[in-house]
């Protein structure tokens, strides 16, 4: 989601006048604006669309608005969709607090002043938006971390097989060479000096090897995990 895609607005009410309402006071937000005339279609809008923002009466036939905020915070999908309840009837503290103990972010009485609802609604659609954007940086970094690991393990694979196909077989190649020296009578004397040179080699070779196991292990390949 960019910074200026619109999010979905849902707003719910079983009167079509109090839509139309909402829709024209919310119209200068430039977010889609989508209407339910009842709970039931409401969920139906809910589980069709990434909704930011639910906006709902509280009194409607079948489902009231508190039924379906208690619908909405139960479906794991739904748990960062703010819900404001707008209400000309239930305004005592005991409904403010029932409101907000079903899942509800603000409960706006009738009548509505457009400035305010525009002002809410508009701070829960920018978080919405924002929330998404880190979700998809989040994601794009997890996807380059794992390039980067790869990469790094490509690497460390090449040059653990350098370390043993090239340097490796030389110095091998090398203490061979050492060896059948002594077994030529003509330099007997220096025997030792042999000897000396091809004990470095091997604790190189053996140096080597470690290095190479060190870089990336035959067990990373024999377990399935590179």
């Amino acid at each position: 989601m960019s910074k200026f895609e619109k999010v979905n607005i849902l707003m719910v009410d079983d009167q079509p006048s109090k839509l139309l309402t909402y829709e024209v006071m919310l119209a200068e937000l430039g977010e889609n604006l989508i209407k339910a005339n009842s709970g039931r279609e409401a969920l139906e809008l809910l589980l069709k669309n990434d909704v930011a923002v639910v906006l709902m009466d509280v009194s409607m036939p079948e489902m009231d608005g508190f039924e379906l905020a208690e619908m909405i915070r139960q479906h794991p999908r739904f748990q960062r969709v703010a819900v404001i309840f707008i209400s000309g009837v239930h305004l005592t503290d005991v409904d403010y607090l029932k409101g907000y103990q079903r899942g509800a972010v603000d409960y706006i009485s009738v009548p509505v002043i457009p400035e305010l609802l525009r002002a809410k609604v508009s701070v829960f659609a920018e978080l919405h938006r924002r929330a998404h954007q880190l979700e998809t940086l989040n994601s794009e970094l997890r996807r380059l971390s794992s390039r980067l690991m790869t990469a790094q393990d490509e690497e460390r694979r090449r040059f653990a097989r350098d370390l043993h196909d090239d340097i490796g077989q030389e110095l091998a190649a090398a203490k061979m060479m050492l060896e059948g020296l002594l077994q030529v009578p003509a330099i007997r004397t220096e025997e030792k000096a042999v000897n000396e040179a091809s004990e470095i080699i091997d604790r190189a070779i053996q140096q080597v090897r470690s290095m190479s196991y060190l870089l990336h292990p035959p067990l990373l390949d024999e377990g399935g995990l590179f």
